[in-house]
């Protein structure tokens, strides 16, 4: 409207009357937008990353991740706890939960004896395809819903495609039913499903790129994704052009680092661009952002040099 003011012809009169008005009407739209902030969408903490921390002291851990400004967390299903005594602990230092890595079953012992070293990485990955396969998909979501319902989650994530289940399509084809329904129950019990990648997605298989195939045969309002942006670089693909080409497919997305070959680093050290790489985030409407750190030697400090490396950004 001021352009509008500012482009009339010269010599022009505008009579008192009409330039009251139209003061009004762009004062009115100025305080209007003013009086709608922007979106905030604030930097949260996939609990992952300090698991070690909280098999040792868990209301601690959870503390201390409040403490260094984090206001979301994702979890790893309940964590083995009741819900509603995990849901009051966040609760206590005000940190929300907006999203859980599903682990049905017994998958959170599988887990933590993998993270102990007390399950070979083969027999982990055994049982792991057993207890997440596809054909289970109503039991898994069943429980992962009641679970999801109870912390106050909207978001419920089917967290890893291990390599054995997309050496050819048929069983990509497989996968993709189960993501399917697995979305139609999760909708159903008003929550949203969304697929974790790692990298081993973005490489070739029998002739496809698994993670492209996914996108393209599950139904995009019952599958959203969670983008894990470093494992996609180190995969050679660009994070930033799956924002651009699906905006409104990816509405959560994980935050680390690593070195050109592929090792997870703390953030801010490794080669991740962050600014542009947010910017398309928020373009294509990621809701929530997690920083992560696979295996950190210092959980705490990586988190909070992290926090404050990313807090530039939010």
């Amino acid at each position: 409207m001021a352009d509008a003011l500012c482009k009339l012809p010269a010599g022009a009169v505008v009579d008192r009357r009409t330039f009251i008005q139209t003061s009004l009407l762009l004062a009115g739209a100025r305080l209007s937008a003013a009086a709608t902030p922007a979106a905030h969408h604030p930097l949260g903490l996939q609990l992952y990353t300090v698991m070690p921390l909280l098999q040792q002291d868990f209301e601690g851990t959870l503390r201390a991740v409040a403490a260094i400004g984090y206001e979301e967390v994702e979890t790893i299903g309940t964590f083995g706890r009741d819900p509603a005594g995990l849901r009051a602990l966040f609760d206590k230092y005000n940190l929300r939960s907006p999203s859980q890595h599903m682990v049905p079953g017994n998958l959170y012992d599988v887990f933590n004896r993998l993270t102990r070293k007390e399950l070979s990485f083969e027999e982990a990955s055994r049982q792991w395809q057993q207890i997440m396969s596809v054909e289970r998909v109503a039991p898994i979501m069943e429980e992962c819903i009641r679970n999801a319902t109870a912390l106050g989650q909207k978001y419920i994530v089917w967290q890893i495609l291990w390599p054995q289940q997309m050496r050819t399509r048929a069983l990509l084809e497989k996968f993709c039913a189960g993501l399917n329904e697995a979305g139609r129950l999760a909708a159903r019990a008003g929550h949203v499903l969304n697929y974790h990648n790692h990298a081993e997605e973005l490489k070739p298989h029998d002739g496809v790129i698994p993670y492209d195939f996914i996108l393209a045969n599950t139904d995009p309002e019952l599958v959203k994704m969670e983008l894990d942006c470093f494992w996609t670089v180190a995969a050679g693909a660009d994070p930033a052009a799956y924002f651009r080409k699906y905006p409104g497919r990816f509405r959560q997305c994980h935050l680390k680092d690593g070195t050109a070959k592929g090792d997870v680093t703390v953030v801010g050290e490794g080669i991740m661009k962050f600014g542009p790489l947010l910017e398309a985030a928020r373009a294509a409407g990621v809701e929530h952002y997690y920083v992560e750190q696979d295996g950190a030697a210092e959980p705490l400090q990586a988190s909070t040099q992290a926090y404050q490396y990313l807090r530039r950004y939010f």
